[in-house]
């Protein structure tokens, strides 16, 4: 299976990144939705650590004005909600963060949760997914 990342700016306060599937690879996915995007999208322990996995660098991207070398060193789904018919949901991103800070010889690790919105086109062969960009993010949007 090749899996293939675009990743585009809508506007000013939206990103999305663009996951492609195989169409042949999965036939059907709705009734088992979690175990589809935890195949298909980037979770894996090598995945993460690529520092060319979008995904990962929009999670960090909420945190890259924390302080300190910040980087992701786990993901995974936490929880997914999905509408069948509008072929839309949002799923909850459980990742690890370590912060080191060279300067004062000194770490810190934080486990931290986002929700992302997502539309599967499963014509496309597509998983898009809609991240918010840091001026508009609150932290109504955390839980």
């Amino acid at each position: 299976m090749t899996v293939l990342f675009k990743y585009n700016v809508l506007f000013l306060g939206m990103a999305q990144l663009k996951i492609e599937y195989s169409k042949e690879d999965y036939p059907s996915f709705e009734n088992e939705i979690p175990d589809f995007l935890n195949k298909v999208l980037p979770l894996g322990e090598k995945e993460v650590l690529n520092p060319e996995n979008e995904l990962v660098n929009l999670l960090l991207s909420y945190h890259s004005d924390d302080g300190g070398a910040v980087t992701v060193t786990r993901v995974k789904l936490d929880w997914v909600k999905y509408d069948p018919e509008k072929k839309t949901g949002k799923i909850g991103f459980k990742y690890h963060l370590a912060w080191h800070y060279a300067c004062t010889y000194s770490d810190r690790d934080y486990e931290k949760n986002d929700k992302i919105d997502f539309v599967i086109d499963h014509g496309a062969g597509l998983i898009i997914l809609t991240f918010l960009d840091l001026n508009t993010r609150s932290t109504a949007e955390e839980f």
